[in-house]
């Protein structure tokens, strides 16, 4: 299985990194859809998506936009037509397919926010289940964090992972347990360390509290995301305290190819 990063900034885009979206190509799923989702058709394997969102900030669902846009370039790139006037209604249909087999899951809030904004786009709008069935015998499980944002697992037979985003990163926090054992962890990391009081104000984690999180859930691998755009918070003088309490740490960076 694979994680494709392919938005690892919050906040907004800058000129190395696109906004929060992560995509498991082999199996349809894509993590938030931030303007990431611009990559998307480098490294789609499937007709149809299923799309599931962290809460309703346009960092993380700008990109259902132009999710049919996306749909269509990757109908033209992988053709055996080219692009002419006599294939592009083609090609057009067949997204416009795609986008009516997608599937937006987010809990009521995030769907009450998002669904009027893309109310010309027919997707399947689906409220979270507590357990999700995932293609070749996975499962997604969700939980509620501070901020009322979402985290999600995800478990197949032999590996696993997680994904959190625009929380404060807290070691003895409930959702910690769920991370328990995973292979990778994705968790959001957005400032240095001697602003962990700020980054605490604003919702997000810092290197020292992230590696905190991970060492007590005892995962495999950490991969830091959701980084700021500001370079005034920048983290990697941190990073070398952070590995001496999880050592297995990773940054994030789009286009960043994890297996697991």
């Amino acid at each position: 299985m694979r994680i494709i990063c392919l938005g690892t900034t919050g906040f907004m885009p800058s000129d190395t990194a696109q906004t929060a979206c992560y995509l498991l190509p082999e199996v349809g799923v894509l993590l938030d859809a931030g303007s990431g989702l611009y990559h998307l058709p480098e490294y789609l394997q499937t007709h149809e998506l299923d799309i599931y969102l962290s809460h309703a900030h346009a960092d993380h669902t700008s990109g259902l936009e132009y999710l049919f846009a996306s749909f269509v370039a990757w109908n033209i790139r992988t053709s055996s037509q080219s692009l002419s006037e006599e294939s592009i209604g083609g090609f057009v249909r067949a997204a416009n397919a795609s986008v009516r087999k997608t599937s937006i899951h987010a809990d009521e809030a995030t769907l009450a926010v998002v669904q009027p904004k893309c109310h010309e786009l027919p997707f399947k709008w689906c409220v979270l289940q507590t357990h999700e069935s995932l293609p070749n015998n996975g499962r997604l499980t969700h939980f509620i964090m501070e901020r009322n944002t979402i985290g999600y697992r995800l478990d197949w037979p032999g590996h696993s992972m997680a994904y959190i985003t625009d929380t404060v990163a807290r070691p003895t926090a409930p959702y910690v347990e769920r991370l328990s054992g995973v292979d990778v962890l994705l968790h959001d990391c957005h400032g240095p360390d001697a602003l962990s009081g700020l980054m605490e104000r604003i919702g997000h984690g810092h290197p020292l509290a992230v590696a905190q999180v991970a060492a007590r859930a005892q995962v495999k691998r950490l991969i830091m995301i959701h980084h700021s755009p500001f370079e005034e918070l920048d983290y990697s003088a941190d990073l070398e305290r952070a590995r001496q309490i999880f050592p297995s740490i990773e940054v994030g960076y789009d286009g960043m190819e994890i297996d697991f």
